[in-house]
């Protein structure tokens, strides 16, 4: 089962504006120390309109104006600056992506402007659900800010959601999904040991999204052990992820469905050795496997079913389906749904 990326990109846009929004679209002020040297009254005026205008969508304007007059300004970067703002500011993420491609691609541009520009490209491409552009736009970043957190965190969480066909392309996506996230996690929490008390619960929250990364990295390997471990380092810092925590149930349900298997093979092989005659020893070593396999098959089962409640009590996008297998799984070890609902609600009352 795959959450569709839509679910998740508010979450992630809020780890964009958190942590890199002022480098991404803040104005450039006039108190700073390098200010482009404007040569005309009429260029200086036109850049102070730009810097003076409130409203995003007339300073977008007045930014696209000076741009398209001034072209030999050293105004120009700041302006491409100002005006990338401006449509981030106005939600106009077409127009973000447009001006961040002719930023990028203006003869003056420096390395910094680039990354500002396709930084900006990222998010919007967010905005409007374009994984295949999040993650072209936060690799450009990347290649020239290496140690981007805003752009390790975006794309190691978007890799996972347009995974290629083929085995090789698969798993070259998720090594670097992989890659990115834990080297996102060690700059998040690097920033937690340092950060005040106001920022810290953002920054926690940021830091189980990137475990909940590599949850999703090992489910899809599958290494499913692993995933619950990364799932339940993100819960412990998100307890209200309803993707975590469905993933979880997912990994679980999974997990017991494969011990089930395993369990019914056991029994089929302890009783071929009883047919047998097998001697005594031999037919006792695999009655405990065969008994030990069933106590895993009720312990991944009652894990699924705690955290498909725990979902379904979330009430978020993924309730519906969570409350469906809930109630499969509920009726198959109970013969009936007597007692589910007040199960739910028990889970609410705890994650209040």
């Amino acid at each position: 089962m795959e959450v569709n990326f839509q679910m998740r990109r508010t979450g992630y846009l809020g780890v964009a504006l958190f942590l890199m929004a002022l480098a991404l679209t803040a104005a450039p002020s006039f108190g700073q120390a390098k200010q482009p040297q404007l040569k005309t009254q009429p260029e200086y005026n036109a850049y102070r309109a730009i810097f003076d205008e409130k409203d995003p969508v007339k300073k977008a304007e007045l930014g696209e104006k000076f741009i398209a007059d001034f072209k030999e300004s050293e105004g120009v970067p700041n302006a491409f600056r100002m005006t990338i703002g401006a449509y981030s500011a106005a939600k106009n993420w077409a127009k973000v992506i447009a001006t961040a491609n002719n930023a990028a691609a203006f003869p003056g541009a420096d390395n910094d402007l680039k990354a500002v520009a396709y930084g900006n490209a990222m998010v919007a491409a967010q905005n409007l659900n374009d994984i295949a552009n999040v993650i072209n736009y936060g690799e450009k970043v990347l290649e020239l800010q290496p140690g981007d957190l805003n752009a390790m965190i975006t794309v190691s969480a978007v890799l996972p959601a347009k995974l290629p066909a083929d085995a090789a392309g698969k798993n070259k996506a998720l090594d670097r999904a992989q890659e990115l996230a834990s080297k996102g996690l060690a700059g998040v929490q690097g920033m937690e040991a340092k950060a005040s008390a106001a920022d810290k619960p953002q920054l926690e929250q940021i830091e189980g999204n990137l475990h909940g990364t590599l949850g999703l990295v090992a489910f899809n390997r599958p290494d499913y052990k692993k995933s619950i471990q990364e799932y339940e380092a993100a819960v412990q810092k998100a307890p209200k992820d309803e993707v975590a925590h469905y993933y979880l149930a997912l990994n679980f349900q999974t997990l017991a469905s494969q011990a089930s298997n395993e369990y019914r093979a056991a029994v089929d092989a302890e009783n071929k050795l009883k047919a047998a005659r097998a001697d005594q020893p031999t037919i006792d070593e695999a009655a405990a496997k065969s008994s030990g396999l069933a106590e895993d098959v009720k312990k991944y089962r009652d894990r699924a079913i705690d955290e498909f409640a725990i979902t379904v009590a979330l009430g978020g996008q993924l309730a519906g389906q969570a409350k469906t297998t809930l109630t499969a799984m509920w009726t198959a070890k109970n013969d009936n749904t007597a007692g589910m609902e007040e199960f739910i609600a028990e889970k609410k009352k705890a994650l209040q």
